[in-house]
């Protein structure tokens, strides 16, 4: 991966047969990578989508004392650890440090008080009407997503106590949502799927192999190698298990339970538990990024069998937000540009063409203007201004990994500038039918 920076002077340069070919090659290479689409994607300052959603999310969504809010109709004004989680993210990502510190700290104060550095899952009112932890348990997407973007926050701002933030709660996940089964370890749905054993009680969509090889750089101690290679395990036997059904069309459900021992997968008894819906798009999202980043075999190789969405969008030009296991679509739920910005993962590195077409006419489409404001589809919902901005960075090529040593002016200047979401892969990308 590497940054394309424009040079401050100018050569002058002797027009030869031989330049002349070289120049015809860089074109045939750029127009047949798709990095004319993915240049013309990049945007700086307040025209930019990414910082103008961000700016009008802060606005609606986190209050002044960093608690991310999720109103009605979509909510109940509770706040959960994965609002939290994506909050930091994408602040980490976009250098507003100020945003940054103030949702760590209500976090730290209110959700990370169990003892053991993890945080409880959801707050609001209690009964009496008080404003209160209602539930203690985990959730390992948000406490995974809140390591990894203090490990951001320490290269970027490397000022601040975030590091030994990150490792307390990267130790924490290790300690109390991954079990070790066979000598392997799963990473399970919470500290509570972890009382569950010897099953394996997970959310496919939790697992996050980028996360955890940024981890075992901070953590050596423990084997996060292996916990990315079971989690593609783990992966591989949710999504082609027959679960409830007759049969798989490849899709990984909401929920699913495995076993170590036999090797089998089975659904979670929670209703819809094997469907593709609104928990597992995020699925082709993580598995996408892990490509992205790290070029995973495991990753191009779960993509390239992941055929149906790719099929559906072939046939039908759309996608519908929630599938049975065996394909059958819900005609009635229809679409949802939210899970538009978690299945483009199975398209951006497989079939970039259609993932072009899906962020054009199902991403970016649904950004809505007005004076100072910029949102994504109904301004109120908490859930689609978080996943279209994700699924619009990561469908532009602009996610990068902080925790790389890169040499970015990112990590020295003013957030006004924020070009680390500016990631240009100079690879071709891989198109498979």
């Amino acid at each position: 991966m590497r940054r394309i920076r424009a040079k401050p002077h100018v050569v002058d340069v002797e027009v030869t047969w031989r330049t002349l070919a070289a120049l015809i090659a860089l074109v045939t290479f750029i127009a047949s990578s798709g990095l004319v689409a993915l240049l013309s994607g990049i945007r700086t300052g307040m025209h930019d989508e990414l910082r103008e959603t961000w700016d009008t999310y802060r606005a609606d969504f986190i209050t002044a004392d960093g608690r991310v809010r999720e109103p009605p109709p979509f909510g109940w004004g509770e706040t959960t650890s994965e609002g939290q989680a994506y909050a930091m993210l994408r602040a980490a990502w976009l250098g507003d440090r100020p945003t940054f510190d103030r949702t760590w700290h209500w976090t730290q104060s209110h959700l990370q008080v169990r003892g053991d550095a993890l945080f409880g899952w959801l707050w609001g009112r209690d009964q009496g009407g008080r404003w209160t932890l209602l539930n203690r348990s985990t959730a390992a997407d948000a406490d995974e997503d809140i390591a990894l973007s203090l490990v951001f926050a320490a290269h970027r701002w490397p000022d601040g106590p975030y590091l030994a933030d990150a490792r307390a709660v990267i130790s924490g996940v290790w300690a109390r949502e991954v079990v070790v089964q066979r000598g392997r370890p799963y990473l399970v749905a919470g500290d509570w799927a972890a009382d569950i054993q010897p099953q394996i009680v997970v959310n496919p969509s939790y697992l996050a192999p980028y996360a955890y090889r940024v981890f075992a750089a901070e953590d050596p101690a423990h084997p996060w190698a292996q916990l990315a290679d079971s989690s593609y395990t783990v992966l591989d036997r949710c999504t082609w298990s027959r679960l409830n059904e007759n049969a798989s069309v490849g899709l990984p459900p909401n929920w699913c339970v495995v076993s170590a021992n036999s090797g089998t997968a089975r659904a979670y008894w929670a209703q819809g538990g094997d469907l593709y819906g609104s928990d597992a798009f995020r699925v082709m999202w993580r598995v996408a990024l892990d490509y992205q980043w790290n070029g995973a075999p495991q990753a191009i190789s779960y993509l390239k069998r992941s055929r149906f969405l790719r099929r559906e969008w072939s046939l039908h030009h759309r996608l519908l937000a929630q599938y049975q296991h065996n394909g059958s679509g819900d005609q009635n739920r229809g679409e949802e540009s939210f899970a538009y910005a978690g299945d483009i993962g199975d398209f951006v590195a497989i079939d970039p063409a259609a993932a072009r077409s899906i962020l054009r006419e199902k991403l970016l489409v649904t950004l809505h203007r007005d004076r100072n404001t910029a949102y994504w589809g109904d301004r109120a919902n908490y859930y689609a201004q978080n996943w279209i901005w994700f699924g619009v960075a990561l469908s532009e090529h602009r996610l990068v990994n902080l925790a790389e040593p890169w040499d970015l002016p990112c990590q020295r200047e003013s957030a006004e500038r924020w070009p680390c979401l500016v990631q240009v892969s100079l690879q071709p990308s891989e198109a498979v039918a």
